[in-house]
């Protein structure tokens, strides 16, 4: 199962994770070991600090307080965690721990065996442990802490790149749904004027006793029945934007008396300036009483009022009893009306009236929201695309400079030990020249000596040790002196420090 677990890991890192992981342990491990080899504490050391440390680099992302606290104790065997290796698991502490109180407790865990390991080469002094705090300070504390800015920086964003892909989402899904409302709206007109003129067709041609007249009675029933079924899938929602002016009541009445209705509008109180909302709702209320009475009851009276009341305008239709003419239909209609009003703030009554008759009115305050024009999708590039180029462009960007780092310190330490190789001797070297050769053989074996070096005795040079020697010794400097006289090594020496 653990296997099992990470082979995900794996397959869901990808190619440049890896890469990193793969190069930041050879990093490290080489450091760690180059480290315990100059120490040199004791023969199996930096065998025990090179394997530990390349299982401990895996398994700091998993467990990242526990890997801490054995590499402290490791370190605390070794003569102390070397300092690349403490820069980057303190690093990782403080970017993988789960909860916060986990980077202080290794942090201070560390502390403890980075100054205990001071033991393994002089007594533990008060200025000792100065000292070693504040390296460790330096090297532990701060990578953990800013490390931890990261982390929460990181979160942060991630957050806000959450939210943004909501907001985006959220703004195409209003923009589909305006959509969605403006094709309802254009079925609702549909319904309201061509369901009207149908119907007016149709009863044009009832007064008319021909073949032809009929065959324009079928026809317009047949649209009128498909017309009703193409609204029924269509959803009843949205607002009305197009306005139909009450002006054009006086249209609609000669319309419906041309067909031989009895048509009587009634308009009581003071006009007064209406939102579009309520104009066109009082319109569409009043065109929809007179199509469902000519359609249910011709033959009978219709009465169009139209109150202008102090906080409310009354618009109504009521008409008698009659002879139907079309059949039994949906509602769609109704319902579509009903709607219309509520988005109006207004309220819809529809019913039979006491004498057989059918009454449909709607009162409608005067003032109306009017709805804000839906935003139209922007046409640019989708976000979260964008998003994830700005995301790769990152990493490259962050493989990049860590590139750039690695190769600039590869370059000076390959300086520095070029440097030194141009004028050092090594220790089998020192060991190889044997005092009575010929000056011109050890002279072949050794390199230019430093010409600017002060304090050397006459018929004398003096050659820097090796870099890993030097890192050995416990003071500043190693030197191999070679000191010659009538062409003859007579002395060579090993020195430590320059007199």
């Amino acid at each position: 199962m653990i296997i099992g677990r990470w082979r995900e890991r794996i397959a869901a890192a990808g190619a440049w994770r890896l890469t990193y992981e793969a190069g930041l342990l050879i990093l490290v491990t080489a450091g760690a070991t180059v480290g315990a080899v100059a120490t040199d504490l004791y023969p199996l050391a930096p065998w025990l600090v090179g394997f530990t440390t390349a299982v401990l680099m895996v398994l700091r992302l998993v467990n990242p307080l526990g890997t801490y606290v054995v590499a402290a104790l490791i370190g605390l065997g070794t003569g102390g965690l070397g300092v690349v290796p403490m820069v980057v698991l303190s690093a990782s502490l403080g970017y993988r721990a789960a909860r916060v109180w986990q980077v202080p407790a290794g942090l201070a865990t560390g502390w403890v065996c980075f100054v205990l390991s001071v033991l393994w080469e002089m007594p533990l002094t008060v200025e000792w442990v100065v000292l070693v705090s504040a390296m460790y300070a330096l090297l532990a504390c701060a990578p953990a802490g800013v490390a931890r800015l990261v982390r929460r920086r990181r979160t942060l964003l991630a957050a806000m790149h959450h939210r943004n892909v909501q907001l985006h989402s959220g703004q195409a899904e209003v923009a589909r749904q305006a959509q969605i409302r403006e094709r309802a709206r254009i079925a609702r007109d549909l319904h309201d004027s061509l369901g009207n003129r149908l119907t007016l067709i149709s009863l044009y041609a009832g007064m008319m006793q021909t073949d032809e007249a009929q065959l324009i009675r079928q026809a317009s029933s047949a649209a009128m029945t498909e017309l009703r079924q193409i609204l029924g899938l269509l959803a009843q929602d949205g607002t009305q934007p197009s306005v139909r002016p009450l002006s054009g009541l006086d249209e609609l009445v000669e319309q419906a008396r041309a067909s031989g209705a009895q048509v009587e509008i009634a308009r009581e109180g003071e006009p007064r300036p209406l939102t579009a909302m309520t104009e066109h709702a009082a319109y569409r209320v009043i065109q929809e009483g007179v199509t469902n009475a000519l359609r249910h009851a011709h033959g009978g009276s219709i009465k169009i009022l139209l109150r202008y009341e102090p906080d409310a305008l009354i618009a109504a239709v009521t008409n008698t009893a009659g002879r139907r003419t079309v059949q039994v239909t949906s509602g769609q209609g109704l319902l579509g009306l009903a709607e219309r009003v509520r988005v109006a703030n207004g309220v819809l009554f529809h019913g039979p009236a006491p004498d057989g008759g059918f009454r449909l009115a709607a009162t409608l305050a005067y003032t109306a929201d009017e709805p804000a024009p839906a935003a139209a999708p922007t046409g640019g590039p989708d976000f979260v695309a964008l998003v994830e180029r700005h995301g790769r462009r990152s990493r490259i960007v962050m493989a990049a400079t860590a590139l750039s780092i690695a190769g600039f310190l590869v370059l000076c330490g390959a300086g520095i030990w070029l440097t030194t190789a141009s004028v050092s001797v090594d220790r089998a070297t020192y060991d190889a020249i044997r005092i009575g050769q010929p000056e011109t053989d050890v002279r072949a074996k050794l390199p230019v000596p430093d010409e600017a070096a002060t304090g050397v005795p006459d018929g004398c040079a003096d050659y820097p040790a090796a870099l890993l020697e030097q890192l050995r010794t416990e003071s500043d400097e190693m030197i191999y002196r070679f000191c010659f006289r009538d062409g003859v090594l007579v002395d060579k020496q090993v020195r430590e420090g320059r007199p």
